[in-house]
């Protein structure tokens, strides 16, 4: 079967979500996005906060994308996936398929075509998959492992969400840039959470087996990173609970305590700086007790 990548991976994620929106098969949520400033140091962040726009939490697809945390433990929405959300092989471990529920554009999965645990952690090819996305188009990859990181899908799947020309950054990425980083090692960054930044490998050849290469490479410096914040497998093989996140030029990892404080949700994009929130009563908690403190109060102490 024909492995898609590079403009053709893209375009065809383009053309996937023309008729998936068309068909009604993606149940896309608006939201308004709103700014919060903080300040670490000499460097001032703006966060993202997103609150779901009111028509939207009166919407069919915000209540299918709620009843989706309630579905039985076994069920696994990627085997068999929905055909209208499918994008195309990516490798012979990986597949692409489109976020059902998006809050932003063109938000993409990376999907194993057999059953793999959510909580496995990642592999060279995993990487490869990641890689394979982040040549078709600048974005933030990222990974939820387990339900205390913010997953609610036990299937193996990483995400990416498009870095446009005009947004081709996000909001904790001039605080990253600030590190003097070598390829090889990590370095924590002044926001008052445990986690690891390191330098992503990231191939400028198509070659695959340049792609592959640099793919070992990045599962090297993660497992690095694991082992530095004493994320050790367990004894069943699965990894404690964390988040990762990679662009082409960082990845970093967070450890994590739990899925969410004072019923505020924290999945891995809290982590790159961007907060969803349902309405504005949880703007005003979020206010209330702060986003990095938020985000403080879902990692280890």
């Amino acid at each position: 079967m024909t492995k898609l990548s590079g403009t053709a991976l893209w375009q065809q994620v383009q053309a996937v979500t023309k008729s998936a929106f068309s068909s009604g098969a993606l149940k896309s949520i608006p939201t308004r996005c709103i700014e919060r400033q903080v300040t670490l140091g000499q460097i001032s962040l703006h966060l993202q906060v997103r609150i779901v726009a009111n028509l939207a939490r009166k919407s069919k697809a915000t209540k299918d994308a709620a009843s989706q945390v309630k579905k039985p433990g076994d069920f696994d929405p990627f085997l068999p996936y929905e055909p209208a959300l499918y994008v195309g092989e990516l490798t012979n471990h990986y597949r692409c398929l489109l976020n059902k529920f998006n809050v932003m554009d063109h938000h993409i999965l990376m999907v194993t075509t057999e059953f793999a645990y959510q909580r496995e952690p990642l592999n060279s090819e995993d990487f490869y998959a990641a890689l394979i996305c982040l040549q078709a188009q600048r974005g933030l990859v990222f990974f939820n492992g387990g339900p205390d990181a913010g997953s609610s899908i036990t299937h193996k799947h990483l995400q990416m969400i498009p870095l446009t020309e005009n947004e081709n950054s996000y909001p904790f990425e001039p605080l990253f840039k600030h590190l003097s980083l070598t390829v090889e090692g990590s370095k924590q960054s002044a926001l008052p959470f445990p986690h690891r930044v390191a330098t992503t490998c990231y191939p400028v050849g198509k070659e695959p087996d340049e792609i592959r290469r640099y793919a070992e490479l990045n599962c090297r410096n993660y497992h690095k990173i694991l082992s530095e914040l004493e994320l050790q497998n367990m004894a069943d093989g699965l990894a404690p609970a964390h988040n990762l996140l990679m662009t082409r030029d960082h990845l970093w990892v967070v450890p994590r305590s739990q899925s969410s404080y004072n019923n505020l949700a924290i999945n891995a994009l809290g982590f790159a700086g961007t907060i969803l929130v349902k309405d504005d009563q949880q703007l005003t908690q979020l206010d209330q007790i702060g986003c990095l403190e938020l985000l403080k109060n879902v990692t280890p102490d």
